[in-house]
């Protein structure tokens, strides 16, 4: 499978100090986090880490019939979900529907 993902941003650095209601303000040149991760847990969910293992297992069974599932927005907010061969080729487009079914085990026909 293949998923195209924006990068995670970090630390940024801001001269303008930020409004907050009270608390103190940014000093200018100062890191400000943008992020806070201490209410992350250490790992994911059972449920998660099973759907993972899930959908690791019909990756795997696709790759053993030469094909993967691509996903794609189109720029108008709608994922179109290609059927590939391993070098990349579309063989067909099928619905994002059709993408659930087969991650529930359904085979490509």
């Amino acid at each position: 499978m293949d998923f195209n993902l924006p990068p995670v941003g970090g630390i940024e650095r801001t001269g303008q100090a930020q409004p907050s209601g009270g608390a103190p303000a940014a000093v200018p040149g100062e890191p400000v986090a943008a992020v806070t991760v201490d209410t992350l847990p250490a790992s994911p969910p059972a449920e998660v880490l099973e759907a993972m293992f899930d959908a690791q297992k019909v990756a795997d069974t696709l790759h053993s019939q030469g094909r993967e599932l691509h996903f794609e927005t189109n720029g108008k907010g709608r994922v179109v979900v290609q059927v590939r061969d391993l070098d990349g080729n579309v063989i067909r487009t099928i619905p994002p529907a059709g993408a659930l079914d087969v991650a529930s085990g359904k085979p490509l026909d």
